[in-house]
């Protein structure tokens, strides 16, 4: 209880700096010299920009520190997650085997992307997903199906 009362406020903080900080931003006044041209910047933009990756690195801390805590307190969840971990290495390694390097014949175009590692992992990625996809409508139509049949 003790911890979700501190994180209810430390949100509540934040969320009302980055108000405060928006507010200023859109009301704040312009850079001197770009006010009143299509190119006007508000005062505080760095300011903004800055807060924004504060934002960016707390959320990270938490999103790398909180599983790790529940993982460390939680056994069973770890065995589980680990399984979770070695099945999609074993789909990707799939679908690296399965995506080609082969060069696309491309009018027109001459840029640094058509090469062959850029084109393996685009392909791996895209073929990850067409499994995952297809997963995901297996496990729908079998939820149904079970369903049925309860």
């Amino acid at each position: 209880m003790k911890y979700t009362n501190i994180a209810k406020y430390l949100l509540w903080a934040l969320m009302g700096i980055s108000l405060v900080l928006v507010a200023i931003f859109f009301f704040g006044g312009f850079v001197e010299g770009t006010e009143g041209t299509s190119l006007a910047e508000p005062v505080i933009t760095e300011v903004i920009l800055r807060w924004a990756y504060v934002l960016l690195g707390i959320a990270a801390v938490f999103a790398l520190v909180f599983p790790l805590i529940f993982i460390a307190s939680n056994l069973k969840s770890a065995k589980n997650l680990g399984i979770v971990i070695v099945i999609a290495a074993v789909l990707i390694f799939i679908s690296n085997r399965l995506a080609s390097g082969e060069l696309l014949n491309l009018i027109q175009y001459t840029g640094p992307d058509n090469v062959p590692g850029t084109l393996r992992t685009v392909g791996t990625f895209l073929i990850f997903t067409y499994i995952l996809g297809v997963a995901a409508i297996l496990s729908i139509l079998y939820s149904a199906i079970a369903n049925l049949f309860r």
